[in-house]
C-alpha cells in the first residue's frame, strides 16, 4: 500500500512546490515592479533610473554612473548614495544584463564583465552620457574596470568600491554547480531555491555587510526578493560561477588604465578580501588613490557614504586623486572597541 501511496503524496508535494514558486515569482514581481526607464542597447532592455539636474544645471559637472553588484540592482544605490549624489549631479544606475529589470542577450559572452561593459557602455551612449565617472561596487567593480580598460578615454574617472577585480583561490558555492546541470539545475531552482531561498535572504543580508550591522528592512527596500525569480537567480549564479576565470585575463592588463582612479575597500571585507582585490589593482594603476576603511565590511556606500560620495563627487568636479594609501578610522566608538 505504501508503494502506492508514497508516490502520489510526491507528486503533490512537488506540484505543490512549483505552483508556490510560481505565485511568489508573480507576488515579487507585484510588489517590486520596474520603477525606471528602459533603453534598447545589443537587442535587449536595459533598465535604469536618470535623476538629478538637468545638463544645463550641471555642466560643470561630470554625470556619475553606478553599477550594482552580484545578488542586487540598482535600488541599492537608491536607498544609499544615489539621493545625495543627485542633488548636484546627473546620476544614472542601471540594473545589469540580466538582473532587476534589465534583460539578458543570448550572447554566449554575457557573463564576462568586458561584454557587459560593452552593453552599458552603448546604452549610455544611447542616453547621452558623456564622460562619466564610473563606480562599480563588488561584481560591478568588475564590470567597471573592464568599462575603464575599453572605454577609458571617454571617462572622467573610475571608482572601484569593494570590487572583485583578481582571481580568487578555492571555489563557488555548491549551488553554482548544482543550477549549471541541464536537469537537474532547474528542479533545483524551481522547488527548492524560489519557495525556500527566501528565508536564506536575511542571513545573505548579515554576511553581506558584516562586520557592520545592516540596515533595517534593507532585503525589503532592495527588492532583494527579485533575484529569486528563475531566470535571475541563474543569472546570478553563472556570473558568480564564472567570474574568476573572466578575472584570470582581465586582471594582466590593469597597468594599462590611465584615467583618474580611487579604490575603495574595507579592511574587514569578508566578501571581497581587501589585500587580494583593492589592494593589489591599486599597485599595479599607477598614481591611483587607495581608501582603507578600518574596521568597514563590504558595504561603504552604506557604512560610510561620506567617503564614497567624497571621491566620486571629486572625480565628477575635475579633481585629481590624491595617490597613495589613505586610512579613515572607524566611524562609531562601537567599531572602534571592537578593533581594540
Amino acid at each position: 500500500m505504501i508503494w502506492i501511496v508514497f508516490p502520489i503524496v510526491l507528486s503533490i508535494g512537488l506540484v505543490g512546490l512549483w505552483a508556490f514558486s510560481v505565485w511568489t515569482v508573480q507576488k515579487t514581481e507585484r510588489q517590486f515592479g520596474r520603477h525606471g526607464k528602459l533603453v534598447r542597447s545589443h537587442g535587449i532592455s536595459i533598465h535604469y533610473v536618470d535623476v538629478g539636474p538637468t545638463e544645463a544645471e550641471g555642466v560643470d559637472l561630470a554625470p556619475i554612473v553606478l553599477i550594482h553588484g552580484a545578488s542586487g540592482n540598482l535600488r541599492d544605490f537608491e536607498v544609499s548614495i544615489l539621493p545625495e549624489l543627485a542633488r548636484k549631479h546627473r546620476v544614472i544606475a542601471l540594473d545589469r544584463p540580466g538582473h532587476g529589470w534589465s534583460e539578458r542577450p543570448e550572447a554566449h559572452d554575457i557573463d564576462e564583465p568586458a561584454r557587459q561593459a560593452i552593453v552599458l557602455h552603448d546604452a549610455l551612449c544611447s542616453l547621452g552620457v558623456e564622460r562619466p565617472v564610473i563606480l562599480g561596487h563588488s561584481w560591478g567593480g568588475a564590470v567597471a574596470t573592464a568599462y575603464g580598460l575599453q572605454f577609458g578615454e571617454e571617462m572622467s574617472g573610475l571608482v572601484i568600491m569593494s570590487g572583485a577585480t583578481h582571481p580568487w583561490k578555492g571555489s563557488t558555492a555548491w549551488y553554482h554547480r548544482v543550477l549549471a546541470k541541464r536537469v537537474l539545475g532547474p528542479l533545483f531552482l524551481w522547488l527548492i531555491v524560489i519557495p525556500f531561498g527566501r528565508f536564506l535572504a536575511d542571513a545573505g543580508v548579515t554576511s553581506n555587510f558584516a562586520p557592520d550591522p545592516a540596515p533595517e528592512g534593507y532585503a525589503e527596500a532592495i527588492g532583494l526578493s527579485l533575484l529569486f525569480r528563475p531566470k535571475h537567480f541563474r543569472h546570478n549564479s553563472t556570473d558568480t560561477r564564472k567570474l574568476r576565470s573572466h578575472l584570470a585575463g582581465q586582471s594582466q592588463r590593469y597597468n594599462e588604465i590611465s584615467l583618474p582612479t580611487i579604490i575603495i575597500t574595507g579592511t574587514r571585507d569578508q566578501t571581497v578580501l581587501a589585500k587580494l582585490h583593492s589592494y593589489a589593482l591599486h599597485e599595479q594603476i599607477t598614481g591611483s588613490e587607495l581608501v582603507k576603511l578600518q574596521g568597514v565590511g563590504h558595504m561603504p556606500h552604506h557604512v560610510r557614504p561620506d567617503v564614497v560620495i567624497d571621491a566620486v563627487t571629486r572625480l565628477a568636479a575635475g579633481g585629481a586623486p590624491k595617490p597613495g594609501v589613505h586610512v579613515y578610522p572607524p566611524e562609531t566608538d562601537a567599531q572602534r572597541e571592537a578593533l581594540s
